[in-house]
């Protein structure tokens, strides 16, 4: 079974979309969904005000992809 990302959770708790968490995080919201797909860099800045947006609910950690596996070798 595929994890929810935590700010997919948040928003379904809360009954916010991921438009009104943008606009909140003054971030359009396909910024929003490639940074939960890692198909994005963010700073500092943008990762305060998501975590802001949510109340500190989403912290900037919940965007940090975990290391991938390195293959071993032969």
């Amino acid at each position: 079974m595929e994890q929810k990302h935590p700010l997919l959770e948040y928003a379904a708790a809360e009954g916010k979309s991921i438009e009104e968490i943008a606009k909140a995080a003054e971030c359009s919201r396909m910024t929003l969904y490639r940074l939960m797909a890692g198909k994005q860099n963010a700073t500092i800045e943008l990762l305060q005000r998501v975590s802001d947006a949510t109340g500190g609910r989403v912290p900037a950690s919940a965007f940090l992809l975990p290391p991938s596996p390195q293959k071993a070798s032969a």
